[in-house]
């Protein structure tokens, strides 16, 4: 179905199930899926500052060790991008890495069932991705 999946996490409860849904896709496929996080890093007067988690490190390695353990061919990349930029590196990545589609968790939902509601992320890569992005609700 798609040569190559990129999929962006943050932390592992945001992502897992966007982690499900690629699993799917790409099992008994040649499918290679990138899981991608992209470091949030500001840039200021006193040098360069990390502004994510580590855990969302920890999150990424075990989100592409259990994606292996289910027979999907996943390989794990970092990047680093200005704060405000993320969505923007997201999209970048899927291009270098001709992506047939970009798959993110979603971190919130509205109080109407019916209408989710993305984050900021989601929906900044939505408007900037020229390539497919899939947006999965977490649980």
């Amino acid at each position: 179905m798609f040569a190559n999946i990129v999929l962006a996490v943050d932390d592992y409860r945001h992502s897992e199930r966007a982690a499900e849904v690629v699993r799917t896709l790409a099992e008994n496929t040649q499918t290679v899926v990138v899981v991608l996080h992209v470091h949030e890093i500001e840039i200021g007067p006193r040098g360069r500052l990390r502004v994510d988690d580590s855990s969302e490190d920890l999150a990424a390695s075990t989100i592409t060790n259990e994606l292996r353990a289910a027979g999907v061919h996943a390989d794990l990349e970092i990047r680093e991008v200005n704060y405000r930029d993320v969505a923007r590196g997201i999209a970048l990545a899927a291009d270098e890495l001709d992506a047939g589609l970009i798959v993110v968790g979603s971190r919130s939902q509205s109080e109407v069932a019916a209408a989710p509601a993305i984050g900021s992320v989601s929906r900044a890569l939505l408007h900037t991705s020229q390539r497919p992005v899939l947006v999965v609700p977490s649980r």
